[in-house]
């Protein structure tokens, strides 16, 4: 079984105002950019996966894809990873499977896909409680898992 990582992010998009992300802004003069991370486990022929993978979630024209598992940004304050929690509708997810399910022939097994929103924060401050603050505004405990980096 091999594991597959695909950060995919726009070649267009700098990082902006981080008060968008939240309820009410801060003093702190902090920007933001968001990938998005796929992680695959698959079996059988994993070019053709990687190749398969690449068609389905990347367009060429305006986005970029880390494949080799380092973060696709660097120099941030912290990041904030989440997704969707086990049993909770993920319309994204349901999506790419069917489209992979209604492809026969296929050289290579999806045994497994988790999607996971990453946000990186830029700036000076707190990066614990600044980390802290994101998280209360941009995840749902109801919902989502995430983790801190």
């Amino acid at each position: 079984m091999a594991t597959l990582t695909f950060e995919v992010f726009s070649r267009f998009q700098s990082a902006t105002d981080a008060n968008k992300l939240l309820y009410t802004p801060i003093a702190d003069q902090l920007t933001y950019n968001h990938t998005r991370l796929y992680t695959i486990e698959c079996e059988g022929d994993t070019e053709a996966a990687a190749a398969y993978m690449r068609s389905v979630l990347v367009d060429s024209i305006s986005q970029k894809v880390q494949e080799d598992g380092t973060p696709a940004l660097s120099g941030e304050l912290f990041s904030i990873s989440y997704g969707i929690k086990k049993g909770a509708l993920d319309l994204e997810k349901e999506a790419i499977l069917t489209n992979y399910r209604g492809r026969k022939g296929l050289p290579f097994d999806i045994t497994a896909l988790t999607i996971t929103q990453k946000i990186y924060v830029f700036g000076q401050g707190d990066a614990a409680a600044l980390s802290a603050r994101f998280c209360k505004d941009v995840c749902n405990p109801a919902i989502h898992t995430w983790k801190i980096n």
